[in-house]
């Protein structure tokens, strides 16, 4: 686990219990799959974490992969980080 995933576990969490759903959210929970993440949410995952983390993320990224789990959404922002 690097220093971001935390971060970001925190904030689905957070979205997944505004939702009433009682889902657990784990480093590799699916975010797209389990519909965790809706348009509005997905929107709310970006500026938070361009606005935690100090980066942009280009239209460009976004895809399936970027948004597979938080474990994978850390693992971007320590590539854009370093990079």
């Amino acid at each position: 686990m690097n220093s971001y995933e935390q971060p970001i576990l925190d904030f689905v969490a957070g979205v997944a219990a505004e939702a009433g759903d009682g889902a657990v959210v784990a480093r590799d929970t699916p975010l797209l799959e389990t519909g965790m993440l809706d348009s509005i949410n997905l929107v709310r995952l970006i500026q938070f974490i361009e606005e935690r983390f100090g980066i942009s993320v280009p239209d460009s990224d976004f895809g399936p992969d970027l948004f597979e789990s938080p474990a994978s959404l850390a693992a971007y922002v320590e590539r854009r980080k370093q990079g």
